[in-house]
C-alpha cells in the first residue's frame, strides 16, 4: 500500500486544494533493491517479530538513479528522466553523478498547456530524509497514476518536476564519511578547503533590493564555512542546473525541502518586509501546515539568509515558493528509526501533492459548480437536460461550457452549455437513450483566467450517473435526410434516428412505384430506382409495447441528362471533319 489521498466531493464543486482525508500507507524502498514492504504512515513505530526497532536504510546517488531509470521503463507514458546538468566532481573527471529530474505527466514526451510545480530535495548533504520524501512522491504519482482517482487527476492536469537530489556528491560524502556534511564537494587547493553552501548560491532575491542580493545576511566568504556562499551567484554546477531547468520551465509553485525544525516557510528570507503576493504566499503556506502540522512563517523568522532558493525562486521566476524544514529537533538531520522517516515521509507528501494541485490557480479565486444529480431519469425522446449553477470571480468562458457524456461504458462526446437566462444557470441537452441505459456525464467550466474546473471535481476519474427508465411511451420516428440520386442509383434509407424509451421492435418503409406499393424492412433498408420521379418513403416504426409512430422521406430520382446545342455540335463537327480529311486524301492518291 502506499501513500494515496482521497478527496469526499460534494454535489457543489469550487476549486479547493485536495484534503487527505485518509492515510493508505507508504512505500518505503529497500537500497538493496529487494521487493518493497509496506508500512503504515499513522504506526508511532515499525517493529519485525523481534519486536526491536529497525534502522531505516537510505539511498545514496546510485539508488536513486537507478529508482528514477525504473519508474520511467515501468511507466513511460507518464515519467521521463532528465540529466539537467553535471555535480561538481563530475565536472571535474573525479566523479560520474548527474542531476537528474524525473518529469510525472500524462503524454509526458509532449509539452502541454498545463500547470507545472517543482519539487526539489537535498540541497544539503546531510538531510537525506529529504530524499525520500522525492521518492515517495514520484511512487504515488505513477504506482497510483490508474487506481488513485485523485492522483490520476493530477497526473493528467499537471506537469510535476521532481529534482530528489540536488547535491549528488554531498549526500555520497556524507552517507560513506561524514554524515555532517553539509554542502557540495568543491575543492578549494587555496585554503584546502571543500564545498559551497548550495542554498547560498543561487542569485539573491532579485527584486532590486541590495540587501537581499547573493553574499548578504546568513553567509561566508570563508570556503571552510558551512555557510560559505561561492565565488559568486550560482558559481556551482549543481544550482545553474536548478537554474536554467527554472528558466526553461514556467513553475507556478515550487517546494525545496530541507532537514529540520517542522516549519513551512516562504519568502522572503532576507528581510522582515513582506512579498508582494504575501497574502497568497501566506494563505498557501497555511493551507501547506494545515496538512503536516507544522509552524508557518515567513522565512525570515527563522533566521535571515541570503542567496537561497526560495528568495530567487520567487524573486527571479515568479514562482511561488517554500522551505519545508521537516522533522523534529529530536529527528535532527536524518533520524535513524525507520518510523521517524515514514512519519516525516507521510507527513509531507500529502503537502507536495496539495503543491501539484494548487499550481492550478494559485491565487485560489473563487469558482463555482453547483449541481443536483439524480440517479435515474424518465425516458424522453427530446434528450435530458444537465443544468447547473456556474459562477466565478474572473467571469465564466461561456464558449468553454459543455457537458461531457457516455453511454454504457461508450466513449465521451459532449454537448455545450448555453445559459438560460436565471443568474448564472447554465443547461445542455444529451440525446436520447432507450430504457435501461446508464448515462455517465460531467460538466467541464472554465474562468476568464484560463482556469478549467470540473463538476465532479476529479472527473473524468469521478462522474455523475443516471439510468433511464421506461415510461411506455410511443416511439419517435426518423427516416433520415431527403436524397436525390440518378437512375439506377440504389439509396440506403437510415431510420437509425429513431428513438423509444424501450427497444423498437420493427421499421417498415412503404411508398408508390410504377403503380405498385414497395415493402421495406429494417433499419436500413436499400432501393435501386430505375424510374425518374418524385418518391414519398413513410417510415412507421413500432415498440415492442405496440406503440408506434411515422416520418417520411423524399427520394428525388433525376432523368438521364440531355446535352445542350453546343455540347452536341462540338463533337459532330469533328467526325465531319475527319471524313472530309479522308476524302481529300483519297483524291490526291488517284492523281
Amino acid at each position: 500500500m502506499r501513500l494515496l489521498v482521497g478527496a469526499h466531493l460534494g454535489h457543489t464543486v469550487r476549486y479547493t486544494p485536495i484534503v487527505p482525508l485518509l492515510l493508505l500507507g507508504v512505500m518505503i524502498l529497500s537500497m538493496s533493491g529487494s521487493a518493497a514492504v509496506a508500512y503504515t504512515a499513522s504506526d508511532s513505530s515499525i517493529e519485525p517479530a523481534s519486536g526491536q526497532p529497525v534502522d531505516y536504510v537510505y539511498h545514496n546517488y546510485t539508488n536513486v538513479r537507478d529508482i528514477l531509470y525504473t519508474v520511467q521503463a515501468q511507466h513511460p507514458s507518464i515519467a521521463n528522466v532528465y540529466d539537467i546538468g553535471d555535480s561538481w566532481e563530475k565536472t571535474n573527471g573525479t566523479a560520474d553523478r548527474d542531476i537528474l529530474a524525473i518529469k510525472i505527466s500524462d503524454n509526458v514526451a509532449s509539452e502541454e498547456d498545463e500547470p507545472e510545480t517543482l519539487i526539489m530535495a537535498l540541497h544539503h548533504a546531510r538531510e537525506w530524509p529529504t530524499t525520500e520524501i522525492a521518492l515517495a512522491l514520484i511512487e504515488n504519482l505513477t504506482d497510483g497514476y490508474g487506481s488513485n482517482k485523485t492522483v490520476s487527476w493530477l497526473v493528467d492536469n499537471r506537469e510535476t518536476w521532481i529534482i530528489p537530489v540536488v547535491n549528488p556528491d554531498g549526500l555520497d560524502f556524507a552517507l560513506s564519511s561524514d554524515d555532517n556534511w553539509r554542502k557540495n564537494r568543491h575543492y578549494f587547493p587555496a585554503s584546502d578547503s571543500y564545498g559551497v553552501d548550495l542554498n547560498r548560491n543561487y542569485n539573491g532575491s532579485e527584486n532590486g533590493d541590495p540587501l537581499g542580493a547573493w553574499g548578504g545576511a546568513g553567509t561566508s566568504d570563508d570556503p571552510s564555512s558551512d555557510v560559505y556562499c561561492g565565488e559568486y551567484a550560482f558559481s556551482e554546477p549543481e544550482t545553474q542546473a536548478v537554474r536554467d531547468l527554472i528558466k526553461a520551465r514556467d513553475f507556478q509553485i515550487g517546494i525545496d525541502f530541507h532537514t529540520y525544525g517542522e516549519w513551512v516557510m516562504w519568502p522572503w528570507g532576507y528581510t522582515t518586509d513582506l512579498a508582494e503576493d504575501n497574502d497568497d504566499l501566506v494563505r498557501i503556506g497555511y493551507e501547506f501546515a494545515a496538512l503536516n502540522g507544522y509552524l508557518p512563517a515567513q522565512s525570515v523568522v527563522m533566521y535571515a539568509t541570503t542567496g537561497d532558493s526560495i528568495d530567487w525562486m520567487y524573486g527571479g521566476a515568479d514562482i511561488y515558493s517554500y522551505c519545508i524544514e521537516v522533522g523534529t529537533d529530536k529527528d535532527n538531520f536524518h533520524p535513524s528509526l525507520e518510523s521517524d522517516v515514514v512519519r516525516i515521509i507521510g507527513e509531507n507528501v500529502p503537502v507536495a501533492l496539495l503543491a501539484i494541485d494548487l499550481a492550478g490557480d494559485r491565487s485560489e479565486r473563487a469558482f463555482d459548480i453547483s449541481h443536483i444529480p439524480t440517479s435515474s431519469r424518465d425516458y424522453s425522446s427530446s434528450g435530458f437536460e444537465i443544468t447547473a449553477d456556474i459562477s466565478a470571480d474572473r467571469g465564466i468562458d461561456t464558449s468553454a461550457l459543455v457537458v461531457m457524456y457516455g453511454v454504457d461504458g461508450g466513449g465521451w462526446q459532449s454537448v455545450s452549455m448555453l445559459q438560460t437566462g436565471v443568474n448564472d444557470t447554465y443547461a445542455g441537452t444529451t440525446p436520447a437513450q432507450s430504457a435501461g441505459s446508464s448515462v455517465d456525464y460531467y460538466i467541464v467550466a472554465r474562468d476568464l483566467g484560463g482556469v478549467e474546473l470540473m463538476a465532479p471535481q476529479r472527473a473524468p476519474y469521478d462522474v455523475y450517473t443516471f439510468t433511464v427508465n421506461a415510461v411506455d411511451g410511443p416511439p419517435v420516428a426518423d427516416a433520415g435526410l431527403p436524397v436525390s440520386t440518378a437512375i439506377g442509383g440504389t439509396v440506403v434509407f437510415d431510420g437509425s434516428g429513431s428513438v423509444d424509451d424501450g427497444a423498437i421492435a420493427s421499421y417498415v418503409w412503404k411508398f408508390d412505384y410504377d403503380g405498385s406499393e414497395v415493402t421495406l424492412t429494417g433499419v436500413s433498408p436499400s432501393f435501386r430506382f430505375e424510374i425518374a420521379g418524385f418518391y414519398v418513403i413513410t417510415l412507421n416504426v413500432t415498440d415492442s409495447s405496440g406503440n408506434w409512430d411515422t416520418d417520411t422521406v423524399s427520394v428525388t430520382v433525376e432523368p438521364p441528362a440531355i446535352p445542350e446545342f453546343g455540347q452536341v455540335l462540338v463533337p459532330v463537327a469533328t467526325v465531319l471533319m475527319v471524313f472530309l480529311l479522308a476524302g481529300l486524301r483519297g483524291r490526291s492518291k488517284k492523281r
